[in-house]
Formats: C-alpha cells, sequence, structure tokens
C-alpha cells in the first residue's frame, strides 16, 4: 500500500520539534551573519532559508505519508535518475569557486550531490535487503562498493571532496548493519586508509621541501611505477587466491588477503593524486597544523578558533559577535555556522545545539534497532549515519580537529539543497517510526 494515513496518527511529535528548533536556530545565526552593523542591512539569505524549511517540511510530511518500502521498489530508478543528474551537472553545472556542484534554475540553485547521498543509501538498503544471506561473502560486497564510487568519482571531478568523502562511511556503517564480514569491512577501512595517507605524505614533503631526501617515499611519487608495482602486488594476489581455491594450505590466504589491500590501497592513491586538487590535499594537512599556511589554507580554522574561544561560557550575545560581525570568520553562513552560535551563545549555546543533533541522532539510531523489517533498519542506519558524519565532520572542522571539507551542519547551515535532503530524511524516520508495528 503505497498510502497510509498511519504514517500521520503515528507521528514522534518530539523528533519533529526538535527539528523545527534546529532550523529556527539556524535562520536566527544566518540571520546574524549576514548583518551588516555599520549599515544596518542585511543580505536577506534568511528569508531563503525561511523558504527551503516550508518547502522542506511540506516534502517531510509527503515522505511520512508514502510508504516507505515503495522506495526500495523505485531505488535503482532513484540511483539511476540522480547518477544522470550528477554527470549532467559535473559538464554544465555552475561553477561556484572552481567546484561545479550546482545545477542552476534562475532564481534558484540546486546541488545534486547532496540527493545522491540519500539516493545511495536507499539503493544500498534495497540492495543488501535481497542479498541478506550471502552478504558475508566477499564477491558480494563488489556490487555495493560499485555502486557507491560510482558517484563519488563523478563529485571528485567536479571538484568536491567533502561531499565526496561522507559516501565512504554511509558504505562501511550500511554493510555492517547488513552483516558483511568485519574482517573484510577492516579490509576496507586500510585500503581506504593507504590511499589517502601515501598522497598526504607526498603533498607534505613536497609542501615543505624535503623531496628528494629519502628514496623509499620518493619512490612513490612515480605514479607509472607506482602502478607498475601494485600491478604486480596484485598478479601475485589472484595467484595465490586461485592457487588457495584448489588448496588447503592457510599460508595462502596470509599472502593474497594483505597482497589485496596493500595493491589496491596503492592503486587508489594514485587515483587520488590524479584526482585531488594540491590544495584538497594541503586542506587536509592544514588541520594537523593550520600555521603550515596561516593566510591561505588554515587562516579559516584560525578564525574559527579565535571566535568559538571569544564567545566564553554566555557568549557575546545575538548580533554583538566580532569575528562574524566584521567579517574575520569566512562562510559564516554555511561552513563555520557553528563558530556563530559559539561566539554569540557561547559554550552554553554550543551545547544546547550539539544536544539537539544528538537527540536527533538517537532517533535515528532508535529507529535503525526498532524497525520492522531489513530495509526500514538499514534505511535508518544510512540516514543516521548521513547526520553523524555531518555533525562530527562540521563541528570538528570549525574547532580544528577535522579538515575544512566544506560539509554543512545540517538544519543549521544555509543552503537549500543540504536542508532539503535533511528534512526529506527526517521524513523517512518519521515513517520508519510511524509503521514500527503496523503489519
Amino acid at each position: 500500500m503505497l498510502f497510509s494515513k498511519d504514517g500521520l496518527s503515528r507521528i514522534d511529535y518530539t523528533l519533529v520539534l526538535a527539528v523545527i528548533i534546529l532550523v529556527v536556530i539556524g535562520i536566527l545565526m544566518i540571520y546574524s551573519a549576514g548583518f551588516d552593523p555599520i549599515e544596518k542591512v542585511n543580505n536577506g539569505l534568511y528569508r531563503k532559508q525561511i523558504l527551503w524549511f516550508i518547502f522542506g517540511f511540506i516534502l517531510m510530511v509527503g515522505l511520512t505519508i508514502i510508504n516507505y518500502q515503495a522506495l526500495g521498489e523505485f531505488s535503482l530508478h532513484i540511483y539511476a535518475v540522480l547518477i544522470v543528474v550528477l554527470l549532467i551537472t559535473a559538464i554544465f553545472g555552475r561553477p561556484v569557486r572552481n567546484t561545479r556542484a550546482w545545477l542552476n534554475f534562475g532564481v534558484i540553485a540546486i546541488q545534486p550531490s547532496e540527493f545522491m547521498k540519500l539516493g545511495l543509501v536507499i539503493i544500498l538498503a534495497k540492495y543488501l535487503e535481497v542479498r541478506e544471506r550471502d552478504i558475508v561473502r566477499l564477491r558480494e560486497l563488489v556490487i555495493p562498493t560499485i555502486l557507491t564510487f560510482i558517484p563519488v568519482l563523478i563529485i571528485l571531478k567536479q571538484p568536491d571532496f567533502g561531499t565526496a568523502i561522507i559516501f565512504i562511511p554511509i558504505l562501511l556503517t550500511m554493510l555492517f548493519v547488513g552483516g558483511a564480514d568485519i574482517t573484510h569491512l577492516i579490509s576496507i577501512v586500510l585500503i581506504a586508509s593507504i590511499a589517502m595517507v601515501v598522497p598526504m605524505i607526498l603533498t607534505y614533503r613536497e609542501w615543505i621541501g624535503a623531496e628528494g631526501s629519502n628514496f623509499i617515499l620518493d619512490f612513490f611519487k612515480d605514479v607509472n611505477l607506482l602502478l607498475l608495482v601494485s600491478g604486480v602486488m596484485l598478479a601475485i594476489t589472484i595467484a595465490a587466491f586461485v592457487l588457495h581455491y584448489f588448496s588447503v594450505k592457510k599460508i595462502l590466504r596470509k599472502i593474497y588477503i594483505p597482497g589485496a589491500v596493500v595493491s589496491l590501497g596503492l592503486m587508489a592513491s594514485v587515483l587520488i593524486q590524479n584526482l585531488f586538487k594540491v590544495y584538497q590535499k594541503r586542506r587536509i594537512l592544514v588541520f594537523l597544523n593550520p600555521d603550515l599556511d596561516p593566510q591561505g589554507s588554515g587562516y579559516n580554522i584560525i578564525q574559527s578558533k579565535i571566535a568559538i574561544g571569544s564567545g566564553g561560557l554566555f557568549g557575546k550575545g545575538f548580533l554583538k559577535g566580532s569575528q562574524s560581525q566584521l567579517g574575520f570568520l569566512p562562510e559564516k553562513t554555511s561552513d563555520f555556522i557553528f563558530s556563530v552560535v559559539a561566539e554569540e551563545w557561547g559554550f552554553l549555546g554550543g551545547i544546547v545545539m550539539i544536544g539537539l543533533l544528538g537527540f536527533l541522532v538517537f532517533k535515528c539510531i532508535q529507529t535503525a534497532f526498532e524497525a520492522k523489517d531489513k530495509f526500514g533498519a538499514l534505511l535508518a542506519s544510512g540516514i543516521t549515519t548521513i547526520f553523524f558524519f555531518h555533525v562530527l565532520v562540521n563541528i570538528g572542522m570549525v574547532i580544528g580537529i577535522m579538515p575544512v571539507t566544506g560539509l554543512p551542519l545540517c538544519f543549521v547551515s544555509y543552503g537549500g539543497s543540504n536542508l532539503l535532503m535533511s528534512m526529506i530524511c527526517v521524513g523517512i524516520i518519521l515513517n520508519i517510526r510511524a509503521r514500527k508495528f503496523v503489519y
């Protein structure tokens, strides 16, 4: 049944209230961040955010009424349409700060990659539900990985590292909930770690002028040679795997599993070196030490820390934040909106916001545990991951313990696409919660 009145009669109003409070706080902070204390005028972004919220609220109610299981039936269609839109965006999208991530429709602009996050959650949830009994096998991880890395590669091409990175924890979390072998998941994490660490080391050495001082590390800079070595390792790995298939010798397993991890990790590192821009790799390095580039990549983090620290316990008051009001804090309506909250409302205001976001994540986790079917549990798990990592990365970014990736703070940061996506996600969570006792 596509539509049901049960969706509205069993609404979790505490979750709805928490979302509304978060959005209202966000609108107030966007108003404050856009206020000019000299001219006494506002840039008006808060008005757009109000309109996006109204539209998003309608979508949230609509997703509460529609049976969430219908999303699984159309999961492939949703995924395919979003992939096509992503490709169109990467080619014809409006460039903003050298990134083609937006489609312009006159007075509004949409960022399709935001909706791709949810599209991936839906198709992974359906696939893992169908393959529930077989997911412990390594080969069953191939399709989910491909489904994940297709949008990741397109988004990296835009290039938008911040949005692309969140697809990886979505994949890993949903595979874990779906019943994948934990050793397989650890292998994926190790591959991703090798893929990220090698380019970062090379970028750092180039940045500080240490090239040529270490033969082993300099070897990794030669992309062609690195591909050759990783290719040979992969061939040995495949040979060991084939032999293990016809043999019971355990030593072969000790060869092909580490071999696969290292060879695939090195191959992925080559891909990252070619796809990532220098400034993207430097951003990751700067979060470890902002003083590496205090006037460039590290400027945002330094100003953000000053804003948060100056807020003290109770804050400076609404419209009275010096860092935000006087223009020292960059991207203050979007990426660094939490810095505005902490400066104007202090430590207590920041704790209240984190508490509301934590309550939202808790409700999503609770929904995953209480869902009446595997598809609902997987959907809720994927949405939980989206919210949790947005909060973790954004707040971690503004306090200097995460790289500056450009991930917005859901419900609070300015941006129609993220707000719409977040409201749709809440609608699905409300839907799953409302139907947990309906059979």
